[in-house]
C-alpha cells in the first residue's frame, strides 16, 4: 500500500498543478496531512507551489 506522500506524486504526475483542495480530493489525502506534505516536499526542491490565475496555491512536481 502506497504512502500518502507516495500517493500526492502519484496524483501529481498524472495531474499536475492542482490546488491543495483538488489534491487531497484527488490523491485521499486529509488536506491538513497534505499541507504537510507539499510543504516537506518543497523543503526538498520536489514541489513548487505557487499562486495560481485564481490566487489559490497549485502544486508542480519538479522532479521526474
Amino acid at each position: 500500500m502506497p504512502t500518502h506522500t507516495e500517493r500526492v506524486i502519484a496524483t501529481l504526475r498524472r495531474s499536475p498543478g492542482l490546488n491543495d483542495a483538488e489534491l487531497a480530493l484527488e490523491s485521499g489525502v486529509e488536506i491538513r496531512e497534505l499541507t504537510r506534505i507539499c510543504h516537506y516536499l518543497e523543503l526538498l526542491n520536489w514541489l513548487r507551489r505557487t499562486p495560481g490565475p485564481d490566487g489559490k496555491i497549485i502544486n508542480i512536481l519538479i522532479v521526474p
